[in-house]
């Protein structure tokens, strides 16, 4: 794994939070996409557009990169994928801030390379977020997610 130098150059929010985590198995479990709410680029997918989207990249993917650099790849392994289906969880991160989880939910699960988890001890990496392309359209207002927060 190489390029991990450039870490802070991220865009503030950029990713979603990390909240739980087992030192000794270098383990985070995180949501890797929310459902039907606007992620930090104002975009987002409906519940059934995500669970196609999560089930498509386990069957091809398990290596992570680090914050969408070139290179990293291998930097942590999917062990755990799943769409959360039970009631809201709230639940609390190991820095203390809270978060939601709402049934439609992609949660990840990862084992990351040593010299990553020393990063995510630190607080330099701090969550996941989903890289790949997608075909924008344009939404008519009918309760989107912009007028359904969560």
């Amino acid at each position: 794994m190489t390029n991990t130098t450039s870490l802070l150059d991220r865009p503030p929010d950029a990713a979603v939070a990390i909240f739980k985590s087992t030192p000794e198995s270098r383990y985070t479990l995180g949501l890797a996409y929310p459902a039907d709410r606007l992620d930090a680029h104002g975009e987002y997918m409906t519940a059934v557009e995500l669970e196609r989207s999560a089930w498509a990249y386990v069957q091809k993917y398990r290596d992570i990169g680090v914050v969408h650099l070139d290179g990293t790849e291998g930097a942590g392994t999917v062990v755990e994928s799943y769409i959360y289906r039970g009631p809201d969880w709230e639940i609390t991160a190991p820095d203390g801030t809270e978060t939601t989880i709402h049934a439609g939910d992609w949660l990840m699960g990862v084992i990351w390379q040593p010299e990553v988890w020393e990063l995510i001890k630190s607080g330099e990496l701090d969550g996941l977020s989903m890289q790949g392309y997608a075909i924008r359209r344009p939404v008519p207002h009918q309760g989107g997610p912009a007028e359904r927060p969560r």
